[in-house]
């Protein structure tokens, strides 16, 4: 899954490293962090997002056109750069969202100084290790398999045929080069981080935790701990939805935040 160019891509530099900004919209500043598979059919900088808020979201360290810097080896080291980030942008009093591993980076800067985040909303985001069931293996398959687990019905995407066709040469060397990055991040341990769950209950940020109730790759089961372990957040849980309620429901998913970033 990728994100097509957008009108309002640019790029900044953060840390002395060039990354990819897609930037949209008018009003309080809201970072957007992508999952492992990029943004797929969802543009958070051209969705209802973008009516209310101004919604930066780049493209990951290595990722996509984004330079890997050589000391970017962990979620944590990622964290500290979009913290960097929120900071060279002048970011006060953000709303911070992130879906899969992009939900975990979310959690990690949210435990590491909460202060200057005004809402947090994580979406089948990976981070804490289920007690019951399993994160589904992701490097070791095929490309089709992801796509499979990513979504329960793919007939409720809409242009699902964007991120099912077969990629270009060009497209296909720029998720290997995702997946690459991706290995490097999470590989050990397995998208997961022991220690995050510590750290969580100093969080006073409010919380919307946003699941798809038949996710296949992190189970439900991931978002009730997050729900759990957050002392102000509130857990979403959308039916008949896989790991990406953003494409597969996106009504839903839409209505949920707004209901929740009409509070803050």
């Amino acid at each position: 899954m990728t994100l097509a160019k957008t009108a309002n891509q640019t790029v900044v530099t953060v840390s002395g490293h060039d990354i990819e900004m897609h930037k949209g919209g008018s009003g309080p500043p809201l970072v957007f962090l992508h999952g492992g598979g990029g943004f797929g059919t969802f543009d958070p900088t051209s969705s209802p997002l973008a009516e209310k808020f101004t919604v930066y979201a780049p493209s990951h360290p290595g990722f996509f056109g984004s330079a890997r810097p050589d000391w970017l080896y962990t979620i944590d080291d990622l964290a500290h750069f979009y913290k960097d980030m929120a900071q060279q942008l002048g970011l006060e009093n953000y709303v911070l969202v992130g879906h899969s591993v992009g939900g975990w980076v979310a959690a990690e800067m949210a435990a590491m100084d909460h202060h200057n985040i005004k809402g947090l909303v994580l979406i089948d985001a990976a981070g804490v290790r289920p007690e019951k069931g399993e994160i589904a293996e992701v490097f070791m398959v095929s490309g089709d398999a992801r796509l499979k687990m990513a979504f329960h019905d793919p007939s409720q995407v809409p242009n699902y045929d964007a991120i099912s066709a077969e990629p270009s040469p060009e497209g296909a060397s720029v998720m290997h080069g995702n997946m690459e990055m991706l290995s490097r991040l999470c590989w050990r341990p397995y998208l997961h981080n022991p220690s995050l769950p510590h750290f969580l209950g100093g969080v006073k940020t409010p919380t919307l935790v946003v699941w798809g109730k038949q996710d296949a790759i992190i189970p439900v089961e991931c978002g009730e701990m997050y729900s759990k372990l957050l002392p102000n957040a509130t857990l979403k849980a959308i039916d008949n939805c896989g790991h990406s309620p953003q494409m597969e429901k996106p009504d839903e998913f839409n209505a949920a935040l707004a209901g929740f970033l009409g509070e803050l």
